[in-house]
């Protein structure tokens, strides 16, 4: 296989990792936090995902520009 665009591989790496590292993540967080509180209730945990979100779409957008700016310059 042979990678055409190393700068759009990149980025579906970094965010399939940040896919994975959520999932992880927010689960582990709910336990955490409903452990430190004493009781189970809803906060910041809950946020987990919208973050990893977020940052997916930060990654796209840069990466969105950059391509923008290349094709400006040809």
């Amino acid at each position: 296989m042979k990678v055409v665009n190393k700068g759009k591989f990149i980025s579906r790496i970094i965010e399939l990792l940040i896919i994975v590292g959520t999932i992880i993540i927010t689960p582990k967080a709910i336990y955490y936090a409903n452990a430190w509180r004493g009781y189970k209730g809803f906060g910041g945990e809950y946020l987990v995902p919208v973050l990893g979100l977020i940052a997916i779409l930060v990654i796209e957008t840069i990466l969105e520009e950059r391509e923008v700016k290349a094709h400006v310059r040809r």
